[in-house]
């Protein structure tokens, strides 16, 4: 923030999985729809906007309270993003606080979610302030883990394993898609996570049994059947990560088995072009010419992201982002197509390293699991 001239930050989320910003400042989850701000000024504690009874304010200590270190000042209001005339009871309130700003230099972070009627607000109210996206200054901080957040990720990557095992046990035929998910979710659950999704699809042999979202996970399962399940749900710490395989009720065909061989090579290829210094931009190329050099077709959304704080966030491994791969960034590598009439994957978390990418953390080995 020194470098930059920025005095002061506003952050803003209001959904879980990908409200991570506010998890990162203030350690409270934002979800659910509500908006919740961070005030973090250059020099000095944080304060919060949330939500609550109308204009509340409230004191709390930044060295004492365990759940809110760093925070001074809580100021509440009722609004709810369902009830669009509530729109500015937020804005009202960050714009008071942003007072002490009113000249200088303030970093908006998570933009995508700020409401606009947020922005609007505040640049009406704080005319002579220069605002800017702040990401750029919290993105690459956020994307290293300290040694406490690679604790919390090995404790997320604990609770997934345990949901992926209750899963493969639930897997049989007639029990459906979503009895599958139920039962991780349960493990999950049981192990202290807040949000994220298990997401399970299923096929008879010729179809692509590419997962769902849970409302659809509505297909009875049959003896033969492709089944496909990503695990999600983030740890006990709220830190992000996943795990994604293939299984098969029954025994696997040979040509699953070879082009499932392929779809691990491809993952291999990946992480092998990762390293410290490595340009985003020039791994996703680098995959996508092994993909398009051996007749598969190319990555059209992201085979490969950063995670932690978030189910997805930067840095995102494809042509139109600017972040650098550093040590100690958190990746999901989850390279994923269609060929012929299968769909095939591999999903798995690494940590950046000196030389390359650690082994994949979830120690799962990489394979179609026949049951």
């Amino acid at each position: 923030m020194a470098k930059q001239g920025v005095d002061v930050l506003l952050v803003h989320n209001h959904v879980d999985s990908l409200g991570g910003y506010v998890k990162y400042f203030c350690d409270l989850s934002a979800s659910g729809g509500y908006p919740l701000s961070v005030i973090f000024p250059a020099n000095g504690p944080m304060t919060l906007v949330m939500h609550g009874p109308q204009g509340h304010q409230r004191a709390v200590s930044p060295t004492e309270d365990p759940s809110l270190y760093g925070v001074e000042r809580i100021v509440t209001t009722w609004s709810f993003s369902s009830a669009a005339y509530t729109s500015e009871y937020d804005a009202e309130q960050v714009g008071r606080i942003l007072r002490d700003y009113a000249g200088g230099r303030i970093g908006l972070v998570g933009l995508a979610q700020m409401p606009y009627p947020m922005i609007t607000y505040l640049k009406a109210a704080l005319p002579a302030a220069t605002f800017l996206d702040g990401a750029d200054i919290v993105d690459p901080v956020k994307a290293i883990k300290s040694d406490y957040e690679r604790e919390a990720v090995a404790r997320s990557v604990a609770l997934q394993v345990a949901a992926f095992e209750a899963a493969l046990d639930a897997i049989e035929p007639g029990r459906s898609e979503w009895d599958v998910a139920a039962a991780a979710l349960r493990v999950a659950r049981d192990g202290g996570t807040e949000h994220g999704p298990i997401l399970v699809g299923s096929a008879p042999a010729g179809q692509p049994g590419i997962f769902k979202p849970p409302r659809s996970q509505t297909r009875v399962l049959q003896e033969g059947d492709r089944v496909t399940i990503l695990v999600e749900p983030a740890g006990p710490d709220g830190m992000y990560t996943e795990l994604g395989r293939t299984i098969v009720i029954g025994r696997a065909d040979d040509e699953l088995l070879a082009e499932h061989e392929f779809a691990v090579r491809a993952w291999r290829h990946c992480a092998a072009a990762i390293r410290p210094g490595a340009s985003a931009r020039a791994v996703a190329a680098d995959y996508n010419a092994f993909m398009r050099d051996h007749g598969r077709p190319e990555e059209e959304r992201v085979h490969c992201h950063g995670q932690g704080y978030d189910i997805v966030e930067r840095p995102l491994v494809r042509d139109d982002e600017t972040m650098r791969l550093d040590d100690g960034m958190l990746l999901a590598l989850h390279p994923m197509y269609v060929q012929g009439d299968t769909v095939y994957w591999v999903c798995d978390n690494v940590f950046v390293q000196d030389g390359g990418v650690s082994e994949p953390l979830h120690g799962v080995e990489q394979k179609v699991f026949e049951l």
